[in-house]
């Protein structure tokens, strides 16, 4: 049995309807293949290897719509199949629209413990021009039946960066939000892809979004007034009151591994990036043989995996420990990075934490350069590609003191397997 824990993705693709600005997969037609799609999920699951889990996640589309008793078999098949964890988070997305508190109930009882409410504005004009189902006053009711139905977990999701938004709508947003209550935001900064409806209207000029420095100046906003609520920020786009941080979402940004189960849905195991068709009419056919069908399975190399490493890392505030990275990987992460950390760090975009002789170095981006982070990996990953082309692939080894030893390893020599290096 792998002994690391890991977190587990199960994607619900369907929606009542499609928001203009959504870009996931999903679809609005179909409803009546749900039974077999969770039948589907449920037997994906039973295909796994046994192993520790720490979350459950269930997101889409609208993963609400499913019933009660839809999420109980589908939570029983992981708990026959996983060692899930006595304290795991298992969160399911919810549209507002779904949130009844007899609904929410039965998530309860089949083993849900935390709630992620797609809220995304209070002003029931703004919700319009998102074409979101719900209402504010509905958003409100959400919240409402999920304490009735005993959920003390509950996240919102809201969006910044929205047409004709201003810092002074933004506050008024995130007050009305912090009064709700909830132990956890994420507001994350819209984006718009071209091949959506939102985006065609954006790039036809039809819709004009705010600069970037009135994005920016709602961003820095945010931090700001949360704080001053009792809001500990620990990822760029999420906060949470103390000891709230969600577990799931920990999993990608520390570079743990998760199984993604469902059509669309994403994994990452020992090295491997995988991703299943995002048909579900394709998927449920293949799971039905055997093996879920998929479009993505890639075995990473050694300098891939340092970056999506560092990539997911540095948008935590608790920072990076480079040591515990370099022997997990076996790399020498410094090495790695080559001159481009020391301009960095110099320049004050990164910084350390506790630094110090033999301590744990975490390594972050500072708070000035949080808005920038693209733009460090960019030049982060630029040095990678050069240390990769030179040939500086580099193991990394403990003396009989516990201390870090870090030998040269010849262009092309074999570099110990990911998966053997986790479980030090």
């Amino acid at each position: 049995m792998n002994t690391q824990s890991a977190g587990v993705y199960v994607h619900f693709p369907y929606c009542v309807s499609i928001c203009n600005y959504c870009d996931f997969d999903r679809q609005a037609t179909g409803f009546s293949a749900i039974p077999r799609y969770v039948g589907s999920v449920a037997a994906e699951i039973r295909l796994q290897a046994r192993r520790p889990v720490h979350s459950i996640f269930f997101g889409g589309g609208t993963p609400s719509l499913m019933t009660p008793e839809q999420i109980a078999t589908i939570l029983t098949a992981a708990a026959e199949t996983f060692d899930v964890l006595p304290d795991a988070e298992i969160t399911v997305e919810a549209n507002p629209g779904e949130c009844t508190v007899e609904r929410l109930s039965g998530f309860r009882a089949a083993g849900v413990n935390r709630l992620s409410i797609g809220v995304q504005s209070l002003d029931d004009e703004v919700l319009v021009t998102l074409s979101r189902r719900h209402s504010a006053d509905e958003a409100r009711a959400a919240l409402a039946a999920a304490r009735a139905a005993g959920f003390a977990n509950l996240n919102l999701d809201f969006m910044l960066g929205l047409a004709g938004m201003s810092v002074e709508s933004w506050l008024e947003t995130l007050t009305a939000a912090v009064r709700l209550g909830p132990e956890h935001l994420s507001c994350y900064v819209l984006t718009v892809d071209e091949r959506v409806p939102m985006g065609r209207d954006v790039a036809r000029g039809r819709i004009q979004l705010p600069s970037d420095d009135s994005i920016a100046d709602q961003y820095l906003a945010t931090g700001e007034f949360l704080a001053a609520y009792g809001y500990e920020q620990y990822e760029i786009s999420n906060w949470a009151k103390p000891g709230r941080a969600s577990r799931h979402n920990l999993t990608y940004w520390r570079d743990q591994p998760y199984l993604g189960i469902g059509a669309g849905a994403a994994g990452w195991v020992d090295g491997v990036r995988t991703k299943n068709t995002p048909s579900p009419r394709r998927y449920m056919a293949s799971v039905a043989k055997g093996q879920a069908d998929r479009v993505e399975e890639e075995h990473t190399d050694f300098p891939t995996q340092l970056g999506d490493a560092l990539a997911v890392g540095l948008r935590l505030r608790e920072g990076i420990d480079i040591t515990a990275m370099g022997r997990r990987l076996g790399v020498d992460v410094r090495a790695a990075m080559g001159s481009v950390l020391g301009e960095l760090l110099d320049a004050g975009c990164l910084e350390w934490l506790d630094a110090g002789p033999r301590a744990e170095q975490r390594l972050r981006v500072a708070e000035a350069s949080i808005l920038v982070t693209n733009e460090l990996l960019v030049r982060i990953e630029g040095a990678l590609e050069a240390w990769r082309d030179a040939g500086g692939t580099r193991q990394v080894g403990e003396d009989d003191a516990g201390g870090l030893v870090v030998a040269d390893a010849q262009p092309g020599a074999e570099v110990p397997d990911r998966a053997v290096l986790a479980g030090r």
